[in-house]
Protein backbone atom coordinates (compact mmCIF):
# COMPACT_ATOMS: atom_id res chain seq x y z
CA UNK A 1 0.00 0.00 0.00
CA UNK A 2 1.35 3.51 -1.10
CA UNK A 3 2.35 6.28 1.75
CA UNK A 4 -0.10 9.00 1.62
CA UNK A 5 0.89 11.02 -1.25
CA UNK A 6 2.99 14.48 -0.21
CA UNK A 7 4.25 17.14 -2.31
CA UNK A 8 7.28 16.37 -4.85
CA UNK A 9 9.66 19.27 -4.93
CA UNK A 10 11.29 18.63 -8.76
CA UNK A 11 14.05 20.82 -8.38
CA UNK A 12 15.22 18.97 -4.83
CA UNK A 13 15.47 16.03 -6.67
CA UNK A 14 16.66 17.10 -9.99
CA UNK A 15 19.55 18.57 -8.22
CA UNK A 16 19.88 15.61 -6.17
CA UNK A 17 20.92 13.52 -9.75
CA UNK A 18 22.98 16.00 -11.42
CA UNK A 19 25.30 16.21 -8.09
CA UNK A 20 25.14 12.41 -7.67
CA UNK A 21 26.27 12.46 -11.42
CA UNK A 22 28.91 15.13 -10.67
CA UNK A 23 30.07 12.77 -7.68
CA UNK A 24 30.31 9.40 -9.51
CA UNK A 25 32.49 11.05 -12.05
CA UNK A 26 34.74 12.49 -9.54
CA UNK A 27 35.37 9.61 -7.83
CA UNK A 28 37.31 8.44 -11.20
CA UNK A 29 36.74 10.43 -14.42
CA UNK A 30 39.16 8.43 -16.32
CA UNK A 31 37.79 5.11 -15.18
CA UNK A 32 35.36 3.65 -17.08
CA UNK A 33 33.25 2.16 -14.62
CA UNK A 34 32.89 5.64 -13.16
CA UNK A 35 31.83 7.30 -16.08
CA UNK A 36 29.01 4.18 -16.52
CA UNK A 37 27.60 5.79 -13.00
CA UNK A 38 27.67 9.07 -13.67
CA UNK A 39 26.07 8.56 -17.24
CA UNK A 40 23.50 6.73 -15.46
CA UNK A 41 22.78 9.41 -12.55
CA UNK A 42 22.18 11.66 -16.02
CA UNK A 43 19.51 9.11 -17.28
CA UNK A 44 17.39 9.72 -13.70
CA UNK A 45 18.28 13.43 -13.91
CA UNK A 46 16.65 13.28 -17.67
CA UNK A 47 13.75 11.47 -16.66
CA UNK A 48 12.84 14.18 -14.06
CA UNK A 49 13.35 17.16 -16.20
CA UNK A 50 10.87 14.72 -18.74
CA UNK A 51 8.31 15.14 -15.59
CA UNK A 52 9.05 19.23 -14.84
CA UNK A 53 8.91 19.70 -18.82
CA UNK A 54 5.28 19.98 -18.37
CA UNK A 55 5.17 23.41 -16.24
CA UNK A 56 8.92 24.26 -17.92
CA UNK A 57 9.05 22.85 -21.57
CA UNK A 58 12.02 25.58 -22.57
CA UNK A 59 14.07 24.48 -19.83
CA UNK A 60 13.51 20.74 -19.90
CA UNK A 61 14.11 20.88 -23.84
CA UNK A 62 17.35 23.04 -23.03
CA UNK A 63 18.56 20.72 -19.94
CA UNK A 64 17.62 17.30 -21.97
CA UNK A 65 20.13 18.66 -25.20
CA UNK A 66 22.81 19.86 -23.13
CA UNK A 67 22.59 16.49 -20.61
CA UNK A 68 22.12 14.38 -24.30
CA UNK A 69 25.31 15.69 -25.43
CA UNK A 70 27.52 15.51 -22.25
CA UNK A 71 26.18 11.63 -22.29
CA UNK A 72 27.32 10.86 -25.85
CA UNK A 73 31.18 12.41 -24.82
CA UNK A 74 30.64 9.89 -21.53
CA UNK A 75 29.40 7.15 -23.68
CA UNK A 76 32.39 7.54 -26.35
CA UNK A 77 34.81 7.36 -23.21
CA UNK A 78 33.10 4.05 -21.86
CA UNK A 79 31.62 1.77 -24.93
CA UNK A 80 34.57 -0.26 -25.81
CA UNK A 81 34.60 -1.05 -21.96
CA UNK A 82 31.27 -2.06 -22.17
CA UNK A 83 31.33 -4.22 -25.22
CA UNK A 84 34.65 -5.74 -23.17
CA UNK A 85 32.74 -6.65 -20.26
CA UNK A 86 29.66 -7.25 -22.22
CA UNK A 87 31.47 -10.26 -24.72
CA UNK A 88 33.23 -11.75 -21.60
CA UNK A 89 29.66 -12.12 -19.85
CA UNK A 90 28.21 -13.52 -22.87
CA UNK A 91 31.25 -16.02 -23.29
CA UNK A 92 31.22 -17.66 -19.98
CA UNK A 93 27.13 -18.59 -21.18
CA UNK A 94 28.33 -19.98 -24.72
CA UNK A 95 29.86 -23.23 -25.83
CA UNK A 96 33.87 -23.81 -26.16
CA UNK A 97 34.05 -21.98 -29.65
CA UNK A 98 31.67 -19.29 -29.46
CA UNK A 99 33.44 -18.43 -25.99
CA UNK A 100 37.03 -18.53 -28.00
CA UNK A 101 35.38 -15.79 -29.99
CA UNK A 102 33.90 -13.69 -27.77
CA UNK A 103 37.02 -13.89 -25.55
CA UNK A 104 39.07 -12.60 -28.54
CA UNK A 105 36.92 -9.57 -29.18
CA UNK A 106 36.54 -8.69 -25.65
CA UNK A 107 40.69 -8.35 -26.13
CA UNK A 108 40.16 -6.62 -29.22
CA UNK A 109 37.57 -4.01 -27.20
CA UNK A 110 40.22 -3.63 -23.76
CA UNK A 111 43.08 -3.40 -26.13
CA UNK A 112 41.21 -0.26 -28.54
CA UNK A 113 40.16 1.22 -25.35
CA UNK A 114 43.42 1.40 -23.51
CA UNK A 115 44.68 2.95 -26.89
CA UNK A 116 41.90 5.92 -26.96
CA UNK A 117 42.79 9.30 -26.15
CA UNK A 118 42.10 10.15 -22.63
CA UNK A 119 38.35 11.95 -22.19
CA UNK A 120 38.85 15.79 -21.51
CA UNK A 121 37.89 16.19 -17.96
CA UNK A 122 37.42 19.69 -17.99
CA UNK A 123 35.17 19.56 -20.72
CA UNK A 124 33.14 17.22 -19.04
CA UNK A 125 33.22 19.08 -15.42
CA UNK A 126 32.07 22.21 -16.89
CA UNK A 127 29.17 20.26 -18.83
CA UNK A 128 28.03 18.82 -15.10
CA UNK A 129 28.28 21.86 -13.58
CA UNK A 130 26.11 23.67 -16.32
CA UNK A 131 23.46 20.70 -15.64
CA UNK A 132 23.74 21.78 -12.06
CA UNK A 133 22.51 25.58 -12.89
CA UNK A 134 19.83 24.56 -14.72
CA UNK A 135 18.38 22.19 -12.38
CA UNK A 136 18.98 24.62 -9.32
CA UNK A 137 16.81 26.86 -11.30
CA UNK A 138 13.95 24.90 -12.59
CA UNK A 139 10.60 26.70 -11.16
CA UNK A 140 8.67 24.99 -8.64
CA UNK A 141 6.03 22.55 -10.24
CA UNK A 142 2.61 21.73 -8.89
CA UNK A 143 1.17 18.52 -8.02
CA UNK A 144 -0.89 18.24 -11.46
CA UNK A 145 2.32 19.33 -13.50
CA UNK A 146 4.19 15.96 -11.61
CA UNK A 147 1.08 14.24 -12.72
CA UNK A 148 0.69 15.43 -16.05
CA UNK A 149 4.57 14.66 -16.68
CA UNK A 150 4.98 11.26 -15.43
CA UNK A 151 1.56 10.05 -17.20
CA UNK A 152 3.03 11.16 -20.38
CA UNK A 153 6.25 8.93 -19.56
CA UNK A 154 4.28 6.20 -19.09
CA UNK A 155 2.21 7.16 -22.33
CA UNK A 156 5.52 6.66 -24.48
CA UNK A 157 6.78 3.72 -22.61
CA UNK A 158 3.53 2.43 -23.74
CA UNK A 159 3.47 3.66 -27.04
CA UNK A 160 7.13 1.97 -27.38
CA UNK A 161 6.20 -1.39 -25.93
CA UNK A 162 3.15 -1.43 -28.54
CA UNK A 163 5.78 -0.55 -31.60
CA UNK A 164 8.20 -2.74 -30.13
CA UNK A 165 5.38 -5.99 -30.74
CA UNK A 166 5.61 -5.60 -34.33
CA UNK A 167 8.94 -6.69 -34.91
CA UNK A 168 12.55 -7.29 -33.50
CA UNK A 169 14.09 -4.28 -35.08
CA UNK A 170 17.04 -3.23 -32.47
CA UNK A 171 16.53 0.64 -33.28
CA UNK A 172 12.75 0.04 -32.33
CA UNK A 173 13.72 -2.34 -29.20
CA UNK A 174 16.25 0.35 -28.41
CA UNK A 175 13.82 3.19 -28.09
CA UNK A 176 11.59 0.63 -25.79
CA UNK A 177 14.19 0.31 -23.57
CA UNK A 178 14.74 4.12 -23.09
CA UNK A 179 11.36 4.72 -22.63
CA UNK A 180 10.58 2.24 -20.16
CA UNK A 181 13.68 3.75 -17.93
CA UNK A 182 12.37 7.18 -18.04
CA UNK A 183 8.88 5.31 -17.01
CA UNK A 184 10.93 3.35 -14.13
CA UNK A 185 13.42 6.26 -13.48
CA UNK A 186 10.28 8.52 -12.15
CA UNK A 187 8.31 5.69 -10.55
CA UNK A 188 11.13 5.40 -8.10
CA UNK A 189 12.02 9.11 -7.65
CA UNK A 190 8.57 10.78 -7.41
CA UNK A 191 7.59 7.92 -4.65
CA UNK A 192 3.83 8.40 -3.82
CA UNK A 193 4.04 11.60 -6.27
CA UNK A 194 3.48 9.17 -8.77
CA UNK A 195 -0.07 9.00 -10.58
CA UNK A 196 -2.54 7.25 -8.44
CA UNK A 197 -4.31 5.88 -10.87
CA UNK A 198 -1.46 4.34 -12.74
CA UNK A 199 -0.08 1.50 -11.02
CA UNK A 200 4.09 1.97 -10.69
CA UNK A 201 4.58 -1.97 -11.13
CA UNK A 202 8.29 -1.24 -10.05
CA UNK A 203 9.24 -4.77 -10.25
CA UNK A 204 8.10 -5.48 -13.86
CA UNK A 205 9.13 -2.41 -14.75
CA UNK A 206 12.81 -3.17 -13.35
CA UNK A 207 13.26 -6.59 -14.77
CA UNK A 208 11.90 -5.40 -18.10
CA UNK A 209 14.73 -2.83 -18.22
CA UNK A 210 17.45 -5.24 -17.11
CA UNK A 211 16.37 -7.89 -19.43
CA UNK A 212 15.66 -4.95 -22.47
CA UNK A 213 19.19 -4.09 -21.03
CA UNK A 214 20.56 -7.36 -21.67
CA UNK A 215 19.65 -7.82 -25.58
CA UNK A 216 20.89 -4.63 -26.15
CA UNK A 217 24.00 -5.60 -25.04
CA UNK A 218 23.88 -9.04 -27.00
CA UNK A 219 23.11 -6.80 -29.91
CA UNK A 220 25.79 -4.30 -29.80
CA UNK A 221 28.14 -7.34 -29.24
CA UNK A 222 26.98 -9.36 -32.47
CA UNK A 223 26.85 -6.23 -34.51
CA UNK A 224 30.74 -5.67 -33.59
CA UNK A 225 31.60 -9.40 -34.54
CA UNK A 226 30.00 -8.49 -37.64
CA UNK A 227 32.15 -5.20 -38.21
CA UNK A 228 35.20 -6.20 -35.87
CA UNK A 229 35.63 -9.79 -36.94
CA UNK A 230 39.40 -11.33 -38.12
CA UNK A 231 40.06 -12.42 -41.77
CA UNK A 232 39.53 -16.26 -40.17
CA UNK A 233 36.99 -15.45 -37.95
CA UNK A 234 33.67 -17.83 -38.35
CA UNK A 235 29.80 -17.11 -37.99
CA UNK A 236 29.73 -19.67 -34.57
CA UNK A 237 29.43 -17.02 -32.19
CA UNK A 238 27.27 -14.63 -34.51
CA UNK A 239 24.88 -17.90 -34.78
CA UNK A 240 24.83 -18.94 -31.48
CA UNK A 241 23.79 -15.06 -29.69
CA UNK A 242 20.63 -14.86 -32.35
CA UNK A 243 19.53 -17.83 -30.90
CA UNK A 244 20.05 -16.22 -27.28
CA UNK A 245 18.57 -12.97 -28.43
CA UNK A 246 15.55 -14.36 -29.60
CA UNK A 247 15.29 -16.17 -25.73
CA UNK A 248 16.09 -12.99 -24.06
CA UNK A 249 13.60 -10.85 -26.61
CA UNK A 250 10.53 -13.63 -25.54
CA UNK A 251 11.38 -12.94 -21.89
CA UNK A 252 11.50 -9.02 -22.54
CA UNK A 253 7.71 -9.35 -24.47
CA UNK A 254 6.39 -11.41 -21.79
CA UNK A 255 7.84 -9.07 -18.94
CA UNK A 256 6.17 -6.01 -21.26
CA UNK A 257 2.81 -7.48 -21.46
CA UNK A 258 2.39 -7.80 -17.72
CA UNK A 259 3.37 -4.07 -17.36
CA UNK A 260 1.71 -2.71 -19.98
CA UNK A 261 -1.51 -5.11 -20.78
CA UNK A 262 -3.61 -3.62 -18.47
CA UNK A 263 -2.77 -0.11 -19.14
CA UNK A 264 -0.15 2.41 -17.05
Amino acid sequence: MRSPRAAFDLRAALVDEVRNAVAEFERGPTKPSAIHRSRVALKRARALARVGSAGAPGLAEVFDGSARSLMRTLGAARDKWVLEQSARDLARQTGKKSRSELNALADRMCALRRATPSLNVDAVQAGLHNLLLISQVWPEASERQVARGAKRLARRARKAWRRAREGLSPDVRHKWRKREKDRLYAAILLGAAWPQDHPRRRKFNAALGQTLGDERDLLLVMERLVTDRPADGNQRALKTLGKVRKRIAKRADKLGRALHATGG
